[in-house]
């Protein structure tokens, strides 16, 4: 739910709504985001994206302090709109 308003200012990036009431010690419920994963994606905007994720995460550790702690190419996604999607 932070990370969500932490990265408001990095509108082309996507984090899925988080529903604490359907989330447990064991099982993380968020909302469906259609797209494909980013390292398998052709499109054209694949290295920006790339980019994009770069500096998210360096917000994240530099200037929010709170980050997803577990980055790797299966949790982002690109949307069909062009965004990136960062999961879990």
């Amino acid at each position: 739910i932070r990370i969500a308003r932490d990265m408001r200012r990095l509108p082309r990036v996507k984090i899925p709504a988080n529903y604490p009431q359907l989330t447990s010690r064991r099982v993380h419920t968020a909302e469906w985001v259609d797209g494909e994963k980013l390292s398998q994606s052709t499109a054209d905007d694949v290295g920006e994206l790339v980019n994009l994720g770069v500096i998210t995460y360096l917000t994240q550790l530099l200037d929010t302090g709170f980050f997803h702690a577990d980055p790797h190419p299966g949790n982002m996604l690109r949307t069909p709109e062009g965004r990136l999607v960062i999961l879990d």
